[in-house]
């Protein structure tokens, strides 16, 4: 363990003043906000009707995981600050991401990995965890029952094709060559929170059923491994992981499901370093679960980590050209990326969009 990773275990991890958080929170938001406007203005192709994943690619059309932090941000930001226009950018992206779904895969339909890809018989089940993830935001955002739909089906079809009926998990991706943990942990967030919302018990069995797989199969050392034979820990699976467990402890009133969710977050700081322990694009997931579970709990310890991580960022992650391509440690990664600009921006977003503790 770092001293910093034990410093914020212990929860002495050093925060500024409430009044230096709440200056801080407001700037946190107008680099998300400006943020939002670079990336439309650089990333943005007019000829697809979607973003880059990165300009000089061929075709440069973003894939769903480099379109995720983007989608997050919208909503990030729309809920950090709800304004018209705000709002609107929610709608115009979430509207346009549902190019993401593929009427062609399983006969039914379901995500595919690229916007607009149409008939290739494949498709990958953690992409359709993230879509759903960020539709749940955008609806959080507006209040917009199409989101809740979207989300709903992404479910349905994770839930239909992605889970073993014999032995549980989740499969990878389609061709079920083997297991892993990142849909399974999307999934189980995804049920609780339209459980937290919509309160049909489907949802709930849901969450508990994938949980309670985790727990008997994958949970080495107080965190979920990547399957049943490889224990491989990630954080934005733990983040997950998290977030599922605090919505079932909100919407249930059962404090077991709290407890469990600290629990992991201690064995998670215990084990990842504090500032970015992988690259910003899975650290946004992680953190932003992190300040859901201070939302619910009120330990700062939660909330210090992810300031800690946002004030080296707004340092360290921007370049000589004023874009967010460094790591929130000042090392320069893929240039031109979209994801790892948005993912950075996102983390802002939710950081404006929490209060800071008193």
């Amino acid at each position: 363990m770092t001293l910093l990773a034990a410093l914020v275990s212990a929860a002495v991890l050093p925060l500024p003043s409430h009044a230096a958080l709440v200056s801080d929170q407001a700037r946190f938001l107008q680099l998300a906000e400006q943020g939002v406007a670079q990336t439309g203005q650089y990333w943005w192709d007019a000829q697809y009707g979607w973003y880059s994943g990165r300009p000089s690619d061929d075709p440069p059309v973003a894939s769903l995981w480099t379109s995720y932090p983007l989608l997050e941000l919208a909503a990030a930001v729309a809920i950090a600050d709800p304004t018209p226009a705000n709002k609107a950018f929610v709608t115009t992206t979430f509207t346009q991401a549902e190019n993401f779904w593929d009427p062609t895969i399983e006969g039914t339909g379901g995500i595919t990995w690229l916007w607009g890809l149409r008939n290739t018989g494949n498709a990958y089940f953690d992409d359709a965890g993230w879509w759903a993830v960020a539709y749940l935001d955008a609806y959080r955002a507006t209040l917009n029952v199409r989101w809740l739909w979207d989300a709903q089906r992404a479910l349905s079809y994770i839930a239909e094709y992605a889970w073993d009926p014999a032995d549980g998990g989740m499969w990878w991706d389609s061709d079920h060559a083997y297991k892993t943990s990142e849909p399974l942990a999307a999934a189980a967030l995804v049920a609780a929170r339209l459980y937290d919302i919509v309160h049909e018990p489907y949802f709930l069995d849901l969450a508990e059923r994938y949980i309670a797989w985790a727990d008997k199969h994958t949970l080495v050392d107080g965190l979920y491994g990547r399957n049943a034979t490889d224990p491989t820990a990630m954080d934005y699976v733990e983040g997950m992981m998290i977030a599922a467990h605090v919505e079932l402890c909100r919407t249930t009133g059962d404090q077991s499901w709290c407890r469990q969710a600290e629990s992991l977050a201690k064995a998670s700081v215990a084990a990842f370093p504090t500032i970015e322990p992988w690259t910003p694009e899975p650290d946004a997931i992680y953190l932003q679960s992190m300040l859901q579970l201070y939302a619910q709990d009120g330990n700062a310890t939660w909330y210090a980590l992810a300031y800690a991580n946002a004030a080296s960022a707004a340092v360290n992650a921007v370049d000589e050209n004023g874009f967010w391509s460094h790591d929130w440690r000042g090392y320069r990664m893929d240039p031109g990326q979209l994801f790892t600009q948005a993912a950075t921006l996102e983390l802002f977003a939710w950081m404006a969009a929490t209060p800071p503790p008193a």
